[in-house]
């Protein structure tokens, strides 16, 4: 016989459980932090630790990634905190706060569930589902991510939206403060905003359609018609498609099942579940909703699918709840169906979140993670330097940065700007229009195009002699002494010049530095 509600003694062995496999799937099995932008944020993060606040704020819109050289601060004040409170290193806490975050998005997801359906199979099944997602592990193992926060947030915002219709006030108010969280944690907290838009529209419609008698028939048909439009409307527009019009249809489904797993499969039985059914409460109305508003920006794969994995999981689950309601006879391949299912999506996040960091046999002049070769130069730079350095790759030079905080010229603007490489009152500042799509992806201001900034520099120093017409002015504008040379990338003219007429101080195979004094 179908049943809803598990015993006290099932619910703390699937928890166990639970906990135990998210744990499990984040040990790292790479020697440190993974990723490109998480050595950003950990210089962002250091910068706060030593200078007691962040230095990149230089406007009230900096608090929030909206302004010049600026990034949201959610993330490195919460990593910097806990570092400073527990005294332990900033490496093992990017470590500690990823496992921390990846842990809490089960359960995150189980109370957004419960205020869905009070169905603990299908509340399981959602917070299973979510927390080992493969987009979810993704950024949130070793790897330092405000979009990983961000992810991890948002079922708890679901939640406090949902429990609105109980007190008003008060979960309005948690709504709201979450919201500000949000935004000051990622840029995708206009899809949170659409959210919190669909929960007011679907509640209005709830009661426009209690009081005008319309056949159910012809509301599911409406509103499958209207959504197919929504959804083509880019296809004929060509807004919001990357690349060309037809790239869509291949790319599409890849990437999604890339980053949602085996269980997206699910997902259409569960759409087309909400869609068919008869006397739709205001949470399943929330939930066509929310998905209509996603729907015309499922194309731009760069930021939608992090936000369309939730819901995601949302339909799976209910469509994995349906076919636990099938008669007892049937229990045992029903079971065996969901185990099954389970099980290959365990698998295949496995797959990716250990394949992606150990592909045997083939070589990048950069791995994903950080090398020990760059993580020991860190370390070295750390106790024998204390003047600025510059190297001949971006990526390495974040990595060193992370490390070894001493002021490394890199050319991400955030970081420059903390480590007084970037003086403001030297850039060029625009406004942007509101009717311009750069406002909302960048803020209301942006550094003037083809003006000058340190990334140029950078750039234009790797392409010149050190002492010659374009190297010397660069030298000395920000005091650099040292070089780092990335031996794997290969030389070019600045690093010939180092070469020719300065000391190496420093090798191991990976990094060589070099004295410019």
């Amino acid at each position: 016989m179908y049943r809803n509600k598990f015993t006290n003694r099932v619910r703390f062995t699937l928890w166990t459980c639970l906990i135990a496999l998210n744990i499990i799937l984040r040990i790292p099995t790479t020697p440190h932090e993974i990723g490109w932008d998480t050595f950003a944020i950990h210089i962002l993060t250091n910068s706060i630790s030593e200078f007691g606040w962040a230095m990149w704020w230089v406007n009230p819109l900096s608090i929030g990634g909206f302004y010049p050289y600026s990034y949201a601060s959610v993330v490195p004040f919460l990593v910097s905190g806990i570092s400073q409170c527990t005294g332990i290193g900033m490496e093992r806490t990017v470590w500690l706060f990823c496992a921390f975050i990846g842990v809490s998005s089960a359960f995150f997801a189980y109370i957004m569930a419960g205020a869905i359906k009070n169905n603990d199979i299908f509340k399981f099944l959602v917070a299973f589902g979510y927390s080992v997602a493969p987009g979810i592990l993704n950024f949130s193992t070793w790897q330092l991510s405000a979009r990983g926060c961000f992810m991890v947030l948002l079922p708890l915002f679901v939640y406090l939206l949902l429990k609105t219709r109980t007190s008003i006030i008060r979960w309005s108010s948690l709504s709201f403060i979450l919201l500000v969280v949000l935004t000051l944690t990622h840029h995708l907290f206009y899809f949170a905003a659409a959210v919190a838009f669909s929960y007011v529209a679907a509640i209005a419609f709830y009661k426009l359609k209690t009081h005008i008698k319309v056949s159910e028939n012809f509301v599911n048909l409406a509103f499958i018609i209207f959504f197919i439009a929504v959804l083509l409307l880019p296809f004929f527009t060509r807004n919001f498609i990357q690349g060309g019009r037809y790239n869509w249809l291949f790319d599409l489904v890849p990437i999604y099942m890339r980053y949602t797993g085996v269980l997206l499969v699910f997902v259409i039985g569960g759409f087309a579940y909400l869609l068919l059914k008869y006397d739709k409460g205001v949470t399943e109305w929330f939930l066509l909703f929310a998905m209509l508003c996603l729907a015309p920006f499922l194309y731009i794969q760069t930021y939608a699918v992090w936000f369309f994995i939730l819901f995601a999981f949302i339909l799976a689950g209910i469509g994995l709840t349906n076919i636990t309601k099938v008669y007892r006879q049937k229990g045992r391949v029903v079971f065996s169906i969901i185990i099954i299912c389970l099980l290959l999506s365990v698998s295949f996040s496995g797959f990716y979140q250990y394949s992606r960091t150990n592909m045997e046999g083939i070589h990048y002049y950069n791995e994903w993670y950080m090398e020990d070769g760059t993580y020991v130069a860190g370390l070295w730079i750390k106790n024998n330097i204390d003047k600025a350095l510059v190297c001949n790759d971006g990526l390495i030079s974040m990595r060193t940065f992370a490390i070894s905080g001493i002021p490394t010229l890199t050319g991400f603007g955030t970081s420059d700007l903390a480590y007084g490489f970037t003086n403001m009152s030297e850039l060029n500042i625009s406004k942007v229009s509101p009717l311009s799509t750069v406002f909302y992806l960048e803020g209301p201001y942006i550094r003037t195009p083809h003006t000058a900034y340190t990334g140029y520099y950078v750039s234009m120093l790797n392409e010149n002699d050190f002492d010659g017409y374009y190297g010397t002015p660069i030298i000395s504008k920000f005091n650099l002494s040292y070089v780092i040379e990335n031996e794997d990338i290969g030389d070019n003219p600045f690093i010939r010049s180092v070469h020719r007429e300065k000391n190496n101080i420093y090798d191991n195979r990976k990094i060589q530095i070099w004295a410019l004094d």
